[in-house]
């Protein structure tokens, strides 16, 4: 008689686990991604307090820019979390740890070419045609950004790792860490304090050179620790392995060309769209509004990372129904976390840029694009959530299409009609198109999520040899 109540009552157990491991593992992965963008929103707050806006208008730009070539890396980078979370899924450990190592590789090809692209830096700021003095900032900025290609890379790399076995702590202290040695460095070289001499946006670029290079030191040293050579032979694993590699870039490259794309666009969006349409003030209004929308879509993405993890995870145990349930779960929450911001952003659009440019002519127009962030944010937790889950299964082929083809044909070919044909709304215009762009990605990754497609793939198609694949190839050549 109370065998379906204890029956129900165990499914309700259950879920109230996964419930809790969705949260357990989303909380460091949100700490972890927000703290990049904290560095960033510090050093453009910090920035913004210089006599000469220029440098204000130029860093945002210029971090667009830099994350257009830095990003393409780590999107390939950002599968190691899949492979991990399938292969720890899998129990097969030591394959954790030897795509860990991948990241290495991929990270000096990225760094070296990043060396050859800082000459042509000046070539690329001219054509995208700022005031002068603007551009001047940003070539200052740009060129020691790009120092930061290879380590960047690394950090990145291992701590997809590191959220990808379910250890996210590792990355998130490592990420508060370095955000202490950002600020601290930033501040001192930024207005110059105990002799060091003042130097402005280029003591920001500096300051963050530093602390991802110390961020890229501590994750190597939590890779070769004991606690995660024990379980995952890290020590032993730092070949570079070709069928690994190739595993890797065709899962990533897909994933790296769309995050890539996403990125450019944004970059033709703010310098074109904004900046050359309509000048430096709207520029600095979109620069402004654009940190509080970090605040929103960060910590989304740090669940993100999460929800790849542990739809991963799921994936590699053989539970599609667990996966399609965690999924779930962190759309309720990221569902929430963007609805309440959207509400802050509506009516308190105007006093939240002021408080950070206190210029009425930035407020006025910041406010505005405050508003189209509200109307965006509920489809942008849908986006980030789905495709992170599909990220997770392995599905990039696809999502990365649509992504790269609507991003072109809605933000810059819809941006540039509206700035074009109703000049007289000012950079509202390109925001209303950006707008619709994540309404439309929204909606079709929650229906390519629910078509159960990822269910097919299989990320391992290239199988690493194994010591016993050698010893009959050996014997076999006898």
């Amino acid at each position: 008689m109370n065998t379906p109540i204890i029956k129900a009552s165990n499914v309700s157990w259950h879920r109230r686990a996964e419930l809790r491991n969705v949260i357990a593992l989303t909380i460091p992965a949100v700490i972890t991604t927000s703290a990049r963008a904290f560095m960033d929103v510090c050093d453009f707050v910090m920035v913004a307090r210089l006599p000469d806006h220029n440098a204000a208008a130029a860093i945002l730009p210029s971090q667009v820019i830099m994350w257009s070539y830095i990003v393409f890396g780590v999107g390939i980078v950002s599968m190691v979390n899949t492979f991990a979370a399938q292969a720890l899924g899998r129990k097969t450990y030591s394959e954790c740890g030897a795509y860990a190592w991948q990241t290495f590789y991929i990270s000096i090809f990225f760094g070296i070419v990043g060396l050859a692209v800082i000459p042509v830096i000046p070539y690329v700021v001219a054509l995208i045609g700022h005031e002068p003095a603007v551009q001047a900032q940003e070539i200052i900025y740009l060129r020691i950004m790009l120092l930061t290609t290879t380590p960047t890379i690394i950090a990145e790399g291992l701590g997809w790792f590191f959220i990808g076995v379910h250890r996210p702590k590792v990355p998130m202290w490592t990420a508060l860490e370095a955000n202490v040695v950002n600020l601290t460095l930033a501040y001192i070289l930024i207005f110059g304090a105990w002799k060091i001499p003042a130097m402005g946006i280029a003591g920001a670029g500096w300051a963050t050179f530093t602390a991802v290079c110390y961020r890229m030191i501590r994750m190597g040293l939590a890779l070769i620790a004991k606690p995660a050579n024990d379980t995952f032979e890290t020590r032993r694993q730092w070949r570079l392995s070709w069928p690994r590699l190739r595993n890797l870039l065709r899962v990533g490259v897909p994933n790296g060309l769309q995050i890539t794309s996403e990125v450019i666009v944004w970059a033709v969006f703010v310098n074109v769209l904004v900046g050359r349409f309509f000048g430096t003030v709207h520029l600095i209004a979109t620069n402004t509004a654009w940190q509080y929308m970090r605040i929103s879509f960060m910590p989304t993405i740090g669940m993100g990372r999460a929800v790849t993890a542990l739809v991963g995870k799921s994936i590699g145990e053989g539970d599609a129904s667990r996966a399609i349930r965690e999924t779930r779960f962190a759309v309720y929450i990221t569902l929430a976390f963007m609805c309440t911001l959207a509400t802050v952003y509506t009516f308190l659009g105007r006093q939240l840029i002021y408080l950070l440019e206190p210029d009425a002519a930035v407020a006025a127009i910041g406010s505005s694009i405050m508003i189209c962030a509200a109307v965006f944010q509920v489809f942008d937790a849908l986006a980030i959530t789905y495709t992170s889950a599909l990220r997770g299964a392995g599905d990039t082929f696809i999502p990365s299409i649509f992504f790269i083809l609507s991003q072109w044909i809605i933000i810059v070919g819809g941006g540039w009609f509206v700035a074009v044909k109703f000049p007289e709304w000012g950079s509202i215009g390109p925001w209303s198109a950006a707008s619709t762009l994540i309404a439309v990605t929204g909606i079709f990754l929650w229906f390519r999520w629910s078509t159960g497609a990822w269910k097919r793939i299989d990320i391992f198609k290239i199988k690493p040899p194994t010591s016993e694949d050698a010893v009959e190839a050996a014997v076999a050549n006898f």
